[in-house]
């Protein structure tokens, strides 16, 4: 489902990837751990085509994307990846149902789109608050409708950077939870950058990072 093969990326005179090679499987969810500044969040922008490396290669599903042009990669980005940020970032004049659903009106979809968005906040426990504004949600509503709107467009893999971080413990445990869930429903893949050690240790796979480099 994902291969980056010898990455590498410099900002200046710093190297904050120094040649990465990872392969990840469909429905694998993996977890990549380490102290701040060891590249964590470098190597998920990259392999989530949010920026280019220096050097190396990145497959998606069996197509490389490293050289793809920017409207091109647009629009795979949009069609096959999702993400899952430690802020929400939905936006505020828009109601949860119309937050989830506009990857894929961006992308030009509109046929069975909204039955989709309101499946998903069904699913997510969200059936009361679909046509509530993010200011009318709790924190862990908010993410989870973030969570939704991820999955709208059935992407291929999912990318989630911190996506608890900024969650209670008890919210953060049913986050958590949820991404097992999906996948035992949809086969679907994550990857996701966590200082949490429990959701860490909860992945099929947890790869430490350090000083650039992926150590196990």
């Amino acid at each position: 489902m994902l291969q980056v093969k010898n990455i590498q990326k410099n900002y200046g005179n710093l190297t904050v990837l120094k040649g990465i090679d990872l392969t990840i499987n469909q429905g694998e969810i993996v977890s990549i751990v380490g102290a701040s500044g060891a590249g964590k969040s470098t190597l998920l922008h990259i392999a989530g085509t949010l920026d280019k490396p220096d050097t190396g290669q990145v497959f998606i599903a069996n197509e490389e994307v490293t050289n793809l042009k920017n409207n091109d990669l647009a629009k795979f980005r949009n069609e096959k990846l999702g993400f899952i940020f430690q802020f929400h970032n939905l936006l505020g004049e828009f109601t949860a149902l119309e937050n989830v659903c506009m990857p894929a009106f961006i992308g030009g979809k509109e046929k069975g789109v909204k039955e989709r968005g309101i499946e998903l906040l069904e699913m997510l426990g969200l059936k009361d608050r679909i046509n509530n504004l993010p200011s009318q949600m709790s924190g862990g509503e908010q993410q989870r409708t973030a969570v939704a709107r991820a999955l709208i467009n059935s992407p291929s893999i999912v990318f989630a950077d911190e996506p608890s971080g900024n969650l209670d413990s008890k919210n953060a445990q049913e986050l958590h939870q949820l991404f097992f869930d999906l996948r035992d429903k949809f086969n679907q893949t994550f990857v996701i950058v966590t200082h949490n050690e429990e959701l860490a240790n909860m992945a099929d796979r947890k790869l430490v990072m350090q000083d650039g480099k992926l150590v196990n």
